[in-house]
């Protein structure tokens, strides 16, 4: 979380100049740098998801070749 937490004073998101989120207060900040972490979190989980399901067709593949 140190290393979340210096990037996030540096963010702005805009939704279309309609939302801007500019976090200012300390909060602010630890609720931007906790969502970018659990964002994170999800990418690198769905990274390894992927991983593993074409590891699992893969040998699934394999088996039938050898099998046939």
């Amino acid at each position: 979380m140190t290393l979340v937490l210096p990037l996030a004073h540096h963010v702005e998101i805009n939704f279309f100049d309609i939302v801007v989120i500019e976090p200012e207060t300390m909060p602010e900040h630890a609720a931007l740098a906790l969502a970018a972490i659990v964002i994170l979190g999800f990418i690198v989980y769905g990274m390894w998801a992927a991983a593993r399901d074409m590891r699992s067709w893969q040998n699934q593949q394999r088996s039938s070749i050898e099998g046939a």
